[in-house]
């Protein structure tokens, strides 16, 4: 009979624990990528057949890494502003990395982005196993970082709402103006 009172009341307890932390710390195990670290190195394939190797843009390219899912909401709703600042600052340095974490394929992801309103005019990466979105942490989504060309993580931003293109823009503009040319 005690055993039967007890369990509740003990997962309670630790219910009331975990929601009282924030909603990120629930997803990132209380560790993880932040501000100011170095970025993991990663590589993929993008839906093009092209290898984006991180080693070979570090110390020469600021980089926006965006997690995103066709079925994500936030994630469609930002990409006419990743959009827009791809297209403002990539010849200045900046490149914008999409990663994708639909694990149903590419050829569904390549259709939904041929039928998309707004063009992504970026690279896209598809992510099926959650090995780039693992080493940096984007467990929820979107996940937007920049990277300094020096391999810093500059800005590490979790979901979206309207108007918070302007702090990634002035984050980029920051960042490509200290590339060393």
């Amino acid at each position: 009979m005690r055993r039967a009172i007890l369990l509740p009341c003990l997962f309670a307890a630790v219910a009331s624990v975990s929601l009282a932390r924030p909603a990120h710390a629930l997803f990132s195990g209380g560790g993880g990528i932040k501000e100011g670290d170095p970025a993991p190195l990663f590589s993929g394939q993008t839906i093009d057949n092209q290898k984006i190797d991180f080693a070979q843009l570090k110390g020469k390219k600021v980089v926006i890494l965006d997690f995103w899912s066709i079925y994500c909401a936030s994630c469609i709703e930002e990409m006419p502003g990743l959009i827009e600042i791809h297209n403002e600052f990539s010849k200045k340095g900046l490149q914008v990395i999409g990663v994708n974490l639909d694990s149903f394929g590419t050829h569904r992801v390549v259709k939904f982005m041929q039928g998309m309103e707004n063009k992504i005019t970026f690279p896209v990466i598809i992510d099926k196993t959650r090995q780039i979105a693992t080493s940096f942490n984007a467990m929820v989504l979107p996940t937007t970082l920049v990277i300094d060309a020096s391999g810093k993580i500059r800005f590490y931003h979790v979901g979206y709402k309207p108007g918070d293109e302007k702090k990634l823009r002035a984050i980029v503009a920051q960042a490509v103006k200290e590339i060393k040319k």
